[in-house]
């Protein structure tokens, strides 16, 4: 099969000490901005169940999948003050856009020979040939399927937004959030690693997704963690978005994870129950809230990391009535079974009620969250299990708010240690 090799000349730059190459080792203690890590990890994990390892090996992408977002963030700040009409033109003169522009080019050239390689190996009936496992050729599968042949480049949009906008940051800002809760709280570690070393017991390199799900104990703590540290304390219902910057269009559910862009309705729409929603109608759930109201939850103000994994009758303060409010998502049938279904068994992490909304609600709940759950899982089982790890101040990083969205510090550091003992 042919491959095709892309080469890019970068200018040289002055080298930075870069601590994310280094390993811990017993009795010594290396600082790392665990932002940084997290985003490095994230990347890699997401870009080869994305593409396979030719994209897990690419250090431009995996820089470009840690760098789109960012360049987003400061874009969308940048242009806000300006009217509509005036947006397109200053954004010809933003660094942000330009360098935006650089990135999606380099997406482009990168996934358009990819997915011609693919659609000419598989036209030439090679009885050799087995298609790649991975996002892209489930995307190629599901165009034809549905009689459409996806543009490559297109294609290539839409894989930088998906793993940029919905998997890189969102991912690194709730290991970030579990990390700092852990080392303030160092009594849930012991507990931990015993669930590990009882669902992984050939070690986590060798975990499958069953013995993630097992994990009852960090799934517990990640929806705990979530709940106090959430991306924001309203989650924006997402109707219709679509904001062009230059030639660069923005265009992704979890935005506004990232930086404050409002969901408004741009058609009139009209819900189930006959309530029509005007133009500019903004539209928002208060997902931070309602997840620490104390008539849904007992000491909704602690933070109780084993919370999750209990009873359900001791889990939830709600009475038969109030519970079936809390559990009805909407007048679907099918989704109403499934959420009550939801409350009286184990809450994990992924689940969706009227009471947890941190992934979306409905409809528009987070699609991706069950294979985050799994990638959260597995690099936090290595990390609890063969490292130490410890704040480098005395004190746990404040959170930044920005509006209504809610960060873990991005710049505080981390020290890690290899612990003398693993499995």
């Amino acid at each position: 099969m042919r491959r095709y090799n892309i080469h890019y000349h970068n200018p040289p730059r002055r080298k930075k000490k870069n601590t994310l190459t280094k390993t811990p080792q017993p009795d010594t203690w290396i600082q790392i901005n665990p932002n940084e890590l997290f985003t490095r990890l994230i990347a890699l994990a997401t870009s080869r169940v994305m593409a396979g390892d030719v994209l897990r090996r690419n250090e431009q992408w995996l820089n470009i999948a840690s760098s789109y977002t960012k360049n987003i963030g400061i874009t969308v700040v940048l242009l806000r003050p300006f009217p509509a009409y005036l947006r397109p033109l200053v954004a010809l003169f933003l660094p942000s856009v330009q360098q935006m522009k650089k990135q999606l080019r380099f997406a482009k050239d990168l996934f358009a020979p990819m997915v011609h390689e693919r659609r000419q190996a598989a036209l030439a009936n090679d009885p050799d040939y087995t298609s790649p496992d991975d996002f892209l050729q489930w995307m190629i599968d599901l165009g034809e399927e549905q009689g459409e042949t996806l543009d490559p480049e297109l294609l290539a949009h839409h894989m930088l937004l998906l793993v940029t906008l919905a998997v890189v940051h969102t991912s690194t800002m709730a290991l970030c959030h579990n990390i700092y809760d852990l080392i303030i709280m160092p009594e849930y570690l012991e507990p931990l690693r015993e669930e590990m070393k009882r669902t992984l017991p050939d070690g986590w390199y060798k975990g499958t997704q069953a013995a993630l799900v097992e994990q009852h104990r960090l799934d517990s703590f990640m929806r705990e963690s979530q709940r106090f540290g959430p991306p924001g304390e309203c989650e924006l219902f997402y109707l219709s978005l679509q904001e062009e910057v230059g030639n660069v269009v923005i265009s992704a559910n979890h935005l506004l994870f990232i930086v404050s862009v409002h969901r408004i309705v741009k058609e009139p729409v009209t819900l189930h129950d006959g309530l029509t929603l005007p133009v500019e109608t903004h539209i928002c759930f208060a997902a931070g809230p309602i997840s620490r109201d104390m008539d849904f939850l007992p000491d909704a103000e602690t933070f109780d990391g084993f919370r999750w994994c209990r009873k359900p009758e001791d889990r939830y303060a709600l009475s038969p009535e109030l519970a079936a409010s809390a559990a009805t998502p909407s007048g679907d049938k099918k989704e109403k079974e499934n959420t009550e279904k939801a409350v009286t068994s184990p809450a994990s992490f992924v689940t969706i009620s009227a009471t947890n909304m941190h992934f979306g609600f409905g409809r528009q709940a987070c699609p991706g969250r069950f294979f985050a759950a799994n990638t959260l899982k597995a690099i936090m089982s290595r990390i609890i299990l063969d490292y130490d790890f410890k704040l480098a101040g005395d004190e746990r990083p404040a959170n930044i708010h920005v509006g209504e969205h809610i960060l873990p510090n991005l710049n505080s550091h981390v020290l890690f240690r290899k612990r003398a003992i693993g499995i």
